[in-house]
């Protein structure tokens, strides 16, 4: 045997028991269903086992339970079918009697030789069938509690008590030689019944119907909907059949009821099936359809640009609807695009035309005519685009920049109008601003050609050898009904230049205390764009830049020079070709001392039992200043006292009844302060 098929062959065919529970009247009712038929088959030729072990928290693994058993479970007797259908209303006796023709049919050999040539497709069939007649029983049992009674898949516990744990265990009687059938176990705490917890259903509101939507989120399934007849009041059932959610990936169920009367109010109450058999009130809901059809789409007759400030558009309505309530007119830039309403208010029903005042100029102007129905369902028009009357001239043109290189060439770039009528621009030359400008360019285009855009860049050829070193241009934008904006600024552009500007001249040097002043006369070129002043300390070092002097100055002063020194000064100017004039002849200057010195601040006198102290502050103190005390004598002159170079001094009294007292600052270089003021005190 080939290696795959020996690997096959070890595969022993499985078949599960699923178990649902509850408890109910203080007992423990579960059901339970083999997932194949076979082990269904076997189940109930053989009975199934029940077993019980309680759960306690000091058991951790399946291996500790003890099961104890409770039962073995079988289908009725013959005597007790006949009890059961005696016993029965008339569904019930239906779903007894389907279950009984399944259990006495299944051992029925269905089956019959086997054809090669057939072999295949009989089989698939006999397969299909079984399948078929093993659904219908499970779908069978589940409907109705008896029926799984009857077939010995229920089983009652009278005997758990309220607040423990068990673990159940289901398992056949009997196993199945080569198949296998894994056992169900099911863990539970006993505890009181709970009330059925109502689902969340929500309403789809459509035109004549309604849409149920809920949730199968527990152990009820299928849904029998009923509806309240508004005559009578009476709750009436809509469906014969559960409605079973089609989707074995998700949980949510729909019900949808048509042929409804708008604005009419309906209620509804929803039942399912439990897996006991027991239909199972989950819900209620409220809704009323409503009138979701639009009108008829209007049709827009004429839009027309009727005035300069005005474009009125017209629309007809094909077939006239009775519960019409009015129109909008929109208009957007784009055939596609955000259609923006013109008006606050609703038009009648009765209009047929509105003036639009506020459409733009510049741009295309779609419009749509829209109609709402009293219960706001809106229909729209085809987009209408309205070709505008253009008399607006384009914009004033802008210059992005004009060159002339070395053989005469004009390079003019024009910055371009965003009007999308635009045509091209005129441009004019004169050799002065003043003088009158001729046309000598235009650059149009035929808006039908293949061209988009209109030309932006010109050449001109002027002379390079002229007198007037700038030429001048003007440029006019047209549009295609040849409306004129006004002239643009006027662009003025250099010839090249190969003559430096002249040079600037020194007037004067005003020479302080700490700065020199210097006056000058700028170069007087036309095209000077920068005057630059240098500096340097040595009449052989080289300039360094100083500051960038405006060209309409005539003195610059520099300031917190050190006094004593000397230093040069000299001017250039540049023009707009980047050329340099000559350096300014040099002039020089050399801040000089005055001999006056800051004065001494915070003067101060105290008194200490028979010595006086002076105090005073000096921010420029260093090793060659010193101090001269004054003090009054007896004619009340202030006369010199004491010379020192501290801050403060000290002295007995002598026999002086009142003593006074000036300070005074001193340089070794002859330099002196102003004398301070006095200050003064008295003895006890």
């Amino acid at each position: 045997m080939p290696y795959i098929a020996q690997e096959k062959a070890k595969i022993t065919p499985s078949s599960n028991i699923n178990i649902v529970d509850r408890y109910k009247d203080n007992a423990l009712e579960l059901i339970y269903f083999p997932d194949k038929n076979k082990a269904l088959y076997q189940g109930l030729k053989k009975g199934f086992l029940v077993e019980r072990a309680e759960l306690n928290d000091s058991i951790f693994s399946l291996e500790e339970l003890k099961f104890k058993k409770l039962d073995e479970v079988f289908p009725y007797t013959e005597e007790n079918w006949k009890k059961a259908l005696a016993t029965s209303n008339e569904e019930e006796k239906k779903n007894l009697n389907l279950a009984k023709e399944f259990y006495d049919n299944r051992e029925v050999e269905t089956g019959g030789q086997f054809s090669f040539d057939k072999g295949i497709k009989e089989m698939k069939e006999q397969k299909f069938k079984e399948d078929f007649a093993y659904l219908l029983f499970v779908m069978n049992a589940i409907k109705d509690n008896k029926v799984a009674k009857a077939l010995g898949l229920s089983y009652t516990d009278k005997t758990a008590e309220l607040n423990k744990k068990y673990v159940y265990r289901i398992s056949l009687n009997e196993a199945i030689d080569g198949y296998s059938v894994k056992e169900a176990l099911s863990v539970i705490e006993i505890k009181k019944e709970e009330e059925t917890i109502n689902r969340e259903i929500f309403v789809k509101t459509w035109d004549s119907k309604l849409t149920f939507i809920w949730e199968e989120n527990d152990m009820v399934s299928g849904a029998f909907i009923e509806r309240k007849n508004n005559v009578t009041g009476v709750f009436e059932l809509l469906n014969k059949n559960p409605v079973l959610n089609s989707s074995a990936n998700s949980v949510r169920n729909s019900y949808t009821d048509s042929n409804l009367t708008n604005y009419t109010t309906y209620e509804y109450q929803f039942y399912g099936m439990n897996p006991f058999g027991e239909k199972v009130y989950f819900g209620k809901a409220k809704g009323m359809p409503r009138d979701l059809t639009p009108p008829v789409n209007p049709s827009i007759t004429m839009a027309k640009h009727v005035k300069p400030e005005e474009i009125k558009i017209a629309w007809k309505m094909q077939i006239e609807q009775p519960d019409l309530k009015g129109f909008v007119v929109a208009r957007s830039e784009k055939n596609k695009g955000n259609f923006q309403l013109l008006h606050s208010k609703l038009l009648p029903k009765n209009i047929k035309s509105y003036t639009d005042k506020t459409f733009n100029k510049e741009k295309d102007n779609y419009y749509v005519v829209q109609a709402i129905d009293t219960a706001g369902n809106i229909s729209s028009s085809s987009p209408y685009l309205v070709t505008i009357i253009d008399s607006i001239p384009p914009l004033k043109p802008k210059f992005i920049s004009g060159k002339i290189d070395s053989l005469g060439v004009v390079t003019i770039d024009i910055d371009l109008n965003k009007e999308r009528d635009l045509m091209g621009y005129r441009l004019y030359r004169s050799n002065s601003a003043e003088h009158e400008f001729s046309v000598i360019n235009e650059g149009f285009h035929e808006k039908d050609t293949i061209f988009t855009k209109a030309q932006n860049i010109f050449k001109d050829t002027v002379t390079i050898n002229s007198l007037t070193p700038y030429i001048y241009y003007k440029i006019k934008a047209l549009d295609y009904n040849f409306n004129q904006s006004e002239y643009s600024d006027i662009l003025k552009v250099k010839r090249p230049d190969i003559i430096p500007p002249t040079t600037p001249v020194f007037k004067k040097v005003k020479v302080g205390k700490d700065n020199i002043e210097l006056s000058f006369v700028l170069s007087k070129s036309e095209d000077v764009a920068n005057h630059y002043l240098y500096r340097k300390l040595k009449i052989d070092a080289n300039w360094e830049l100083l500051a960038n002097i405006e060209n309409n100055a005539t003195k610059y002063k520099d300031e917190k020079l050190k006094q004593g020194a000397k230093y040069y000064y000299s001017l250039r100017a540049k023009d707009d070709s980047e050329l340099f004039s000559e350096y300014a002849n040099p002039v020089y200057g050399k801040p000089y001392d005055d001999g006056l010195r800051d004065p001494v601040t915070n003067l101060t006198i105290l008194k200490n039992k028979e010595a006086i102290t002076l105090k005073w502050d000096y921010k420029k103190i260093n090793k060659n200043t010193f101090f001269v005390i004054y003090k009054k004598n007896k004619k009340g002159n202030l006369v010199q006292y004491k010379s020192i170079t501290e801050l403060n001094y000290i002295e007995n009294f002598k026999n002086e009844k009142t003593v006074e007292y000036a300070v005074k600052a001193f340089t070794k270089d002859g330099g002196q302060s102003k004398i301070s003021e006095t200050v003064s005190i008295t003895k006890d």
